[in-house]
C-alpha cells in the first residue's frame, strides 16, 4: 500500500516537471524567434536608410551637376528662335505668350504649357515646338484657312468687310474663329447670310443646317473653274434654297431640300456657263431648282439695246367739233 502512494507521488512530481520543462522550452524559442525577427526588422530598416541616403545624395549630386552643366550654363540660352506662323499671330505675340524669350535657359521654358496655349487658338489647327540643343527652338503653326465670312445680323447685303474682333469666319469643317487682327485674305472671303450666331463660339464647330448646306454648295461649286464661276455670297436665308451670287453679280438659286438633286443643278449650271462663253452673253438671275426650261434672265448689253421690243405708244384722241 505504502509503495503504491510513493509510485504515484513520483509520478506526479515527474508530469509537474516535465511541463514546466516543456513551457521553458517554448519561452526560450519564443524569445529567440522574436530576437530573429527583431534582427531581420533592424537589418531592412538599416538597408533602407541606406538606400534612402544614397538616392538622396544622387538627387543632390544631380541636381548640382545640372544646375551647373545646363541649366546655369549659358551655352544653353535661348539665342535662335525659328518661327513659321502663317499669319495666325505676330513674333512679339508669340513670346508674349509662350514666353520664349532670348537669352532664357532652353530647359527652364515649358514647351508642353506653350504647346496647349498655341492649341486654343482658335485659328490654329495644330501646333509643332522642337528643341534643338543647345540654343534653337523651332515654333511651327498650321492655322485653319477660313472659307466663309459670316454677315452681322442687320447688316445691309451690300458693303459687308471684315472687322476685327467682331466678324465670324469658318473653316471647311464649320470650325468657327473670330480673328482679332487683319488679314488681307480675309477681305476677299465669300459672304454667307442666313446662318444664326447664337451659338457661336470660337474655335468650336457651329451645329446649324443651313451651314452644312452652305458648305456644301462651297465644296461643289469649288470644283468650276474659277474663271468661269467664283463665289461671292451665299444667302441661306431660305430652308428650302439657297441663292449664290457669283463675281459678276448673278443670281443663282439652288434646291436644297432634302431630295434636292444637286448635281443635276450643277449640271444645269455648266450648261450656262458654256453657254455664255460662246455668245459672250452674262447671266443675270438662274433658277435652276426647275429640271426642264430653266428660267434665266440675261444682262442687257448696249449691242443688244436694239433688241429691246419698244412699247406701243397709243394714238392721241383729236377732239370733236361741233
Amino acid at each position: 500500500m505504502s509503495t503504491r502512494r510513493t509510485t504515484t507521488g513520483n509520478r506526479r512530481k515527474g508530469g509537474v516537471s516535465g511541463r514546466r520543462h516543456h513551457l521553458l522550452e517554448v519561452n526560450v524559442r519564443t524569445a529567440s524567434m522574436k530576437r530573429q525577427r527583431r534582427g531581420r526588422a533592424t537589418s531592412i530598416v538599416w538597408k533602407v536608410s541606406l538606400v534612402v541616403i544614397l538616392a538622396a545624395l544622387l538627387a543632390i549630386g544631380f541636381r548640382v551637376a545640372s544646375q551647373k552643366f545646363f541649366f546655369k550654363n549659358p551655352e544653353y540660352n535661348l539665342k535662335h528662335l525659328v518661327i513659321h506662323l502663317n499669319g495666325v499671330m505676330s513674333r512679339e505675340e508669340l513670346t508674349a505668350l509662350t514666353g520664349f524669350d532670348e537669352g532664357k535657359n532652353i530647359f527652364d521654358l515649358d514647351l508642353v504649357q506653350a504647346n496647349q496655349k498655341l492649341a486654343a487658338i482658335p485659328e490654329v489647327r495644330s501646333v509643332s515646338i522642337e528643341r534643338t540643343l543647345p540654343d534653337t527652338i523651332e515654333v511651327g503653326l498650321e492655322s485653319r484657312e477660313p472659307v466663309f465670312l459670316f454677315a452681322a445680323p442687320g447688316d445691309a447685303a451690300s458693303g459687308e468687310s471684315f472687322i476685327p474682333g467682331k466678324s465670324f469666319l469658318c473653316d471647311k469643317d464649320g470650325v468657327m474663329m473670330r480673328p482679332s487682327r487683319l488679314d488681307d485674305r480675309y477681305l476677299h472671303l465669300p459672304v454667307l447670310r442666313g446662318v444664326d450666331l447664337g451659338d457661336a463660339l470660337p474655335g468650336k464647330k457651329l451645329v446649324s443646317q443651313s451651314l452644312v448646306t452652305a458648305l456644301m454648295l462651297r465644296q461643289v461649286l469649288s470644283e468650276l473653274p474659277e474663271e468661269t464661276f467664283r463665289i461671292s455670297s451665299i444667302d441661306v436665308t431660305k430652308p428650302y434654297a439657297a441663292v449664290v451670287t457669283d463675281a459678276s453679280d448673278a443670281k443663282f438659286t439652288f434646291g436644297t431640300l432634302g431630295d434636292a438633286d444637286l448635281p443635276s443643278q450643277i449640271g444645269r449650271l455648266q450648261k450656262l456657263l458654256d453657254h455664255c462663253q460662246e455668245t459672250g452673253r452674262r447671266i443675270q438671275t438662274a433658277n435652276l431648282m426647275v429640271s426642264r426650261n430653266t428660267p434665266v434672265t440675261f444682262v442687257l448689253t448696249p449691242e443688244h439695246q436694239a433688241d429691246k421690243i419698244a412699247p406701243v405708244t397709243p394714238p392721241r384722241k383729236t377732239p370733236k367739233h361741233n
